[in-house]
Formats: structure tokens, sequence, C-alpha cells
């Protein structure tokens, strides 16, 4: 791998770590891509595994002052973690395509009605309804398909919470289903070879955490809203070149 190869895969792990120091989501969906380019899939997974789980705790908790601002979160990551079980029986039974192609309709379903309705908040008394069957879906699409980052944001976008209790609304689930994700590679093996990689990502990532802080403080609530949007936005094209088989 040659130094130009190298400097766009830096390029890509400060722009994914910075923009979730920010929003507490996109290192993924901008840093995988971008890898893969240049290494298998599975590795470029794996690699992310732990960078993306520290820059999650680290994160997490940064603002655990701001608990009492999340809504239902508890029950959310709780369900979530039983539809992961769930979705994970589901692997090899449920075409992926079909699974991945549901997810998308409700995502751009979900991003039509924010842009068309910009107010749009999910009412206060449903929220205590459909928290436990979002999260169980969240999950059942991490544990089915590894993705459930589109779901997360979306419905803690639709509470309307603060920008700190936003970050860390999503920020700890996703530490739940991305920890799980790490164990489960490193019985498997798959981390063995990726770790000198895998700590230089996490150093570069880690980094940017008070960067992105900083930089959240100075965005007023719209243009937050607006980087939420852009990024859920981002993964219906990840997901919607997937179906297609791109």
């Amino acid at each position: 791998m040659g130094g130009g190869e190298l400097a766009l895969i830096l390029v890509a792990v400060l722009t994914g770590g910075l923009i979730k120091s920010i929003t507490g989501m996109g290192l993924p969906i901008i840093a995988i891509p971008v890898i893969s380019l240049f290494v298998d899939p599975a590795t470029a997974i794996a690699v992310l595994a732990l960078p993306n789980s520290l820059q999650n705790l680290t994160i997490a908790v940064r603002h655990r002052s701001h608990v009492s601002d999340t809504r239902g979160l508890a029950l959310f990551c709780a369900t979530g973690i039983v539809g992961a079980g769930a979705g994970t029986l589901t692997l090899g039974v449920v075409p992926e395509r079909v699974t991945l192609s549901i997810l998308l309709v409700a995502v751009v379903a979900y991003l039509a009605q924010a842009l068309t309705h910009p107010d749009l908040q999910v009412p206060d008394r449903l929220v205590a309804r459909l928290t436990p069957i979002t999260g169980a879906v969240a999950g059942v699409f991490q544990g089915a398909v590894g993705i459930s980052g589109p779901i997360v944001g979306s419905w803690h976008h639709g509470l309307r919470l603060t920008r700190e209790a936003f970050v860390l609304s999503v920020t700890t689930v996703f530490l739940l289903t991305g920890g799980t994700q790490l164990v489960v590679l490193a019985v498997r093996g798959d981390l063995a070879d990726v770790w000198a990689p895998s700590l230089l990502v996490a150093a570069v990532v880690l980094a940017t955490v008070p960067i992105g802080a900083r930089l959240r403080h100075r965005l007023s609530g719209p243009r937050f809203n607006a980087m939420v949007l852009t990024l859920i936005a981002a993964s219906c094209v990840g997901l919607a070149l997937e179906v297609a088989g791109i």
C-alpha cells in the first residue's frame, strides 16, 4: 500500500472520526467504504471495530451528565439486545437483499417526513409504546445485516433531544451493539492480524473527540439537525448500493 493510499485512508478516518465526535454518527459510514477499497470488507470491519467501540465509549462517558435528558434509552437498549439475538437467527434464512430493502424503505419514508415536516416529532403519547418496538427492530437489523445506524439515528432524531442527549443516546446504543460485535470478532480470532492498524486508527479517532465536542457547541440547533439528516441520507445511499449489488 503506497503513501497516497494511506493518506486517503487517513483522511477518511479523520473525517469520519470528527463527524462522529460532533454528531455521534459517521465513522463506519465514511471510513469502512474507503478502507474496503484496499482490503476486503471483513478486514475493514475488523480494523474499525476497536476504534469505533473506544470512540463510542469515550463520547458516552463525556456526555453521561445528560442522561436525564434522554428518553427511554435503557428500554431501547434492552429490547435492542433482544432483537439483535433474534435477528442473528435469521442469518441465512431471510435473504440479505430483502432485509436491506425493508430497512431502506423505512428510512427513506422517515427522511421524506423529516424534510417535508421539519418540526416532525414523535408524539409524547407514543414514545413509551414505540421505544421498545423501535429498539427491537433496530436490534433485529443489527443482528441480521450488521446495520442499525439509520434506525437508531432516525428514532432519536424524531425525539427532538438536545444535541448532547442525542449524542449520548446514539453512542450508547452503538457502544452496546459494537461492543458485542467486537467480542465476537475477538473470539473468532478476526482481530489477531489487525491489532497494529486498529490501534493506530483508534489513536486518530480518539484525538478527534475533544475537537468535535468544541465544534458541536458552535453549531446552531438547525445546523446540527441538518448534519444528522445528511448522515442518515448518506446511509440510505449506502443501503441502496448494497441492495443494487454495487
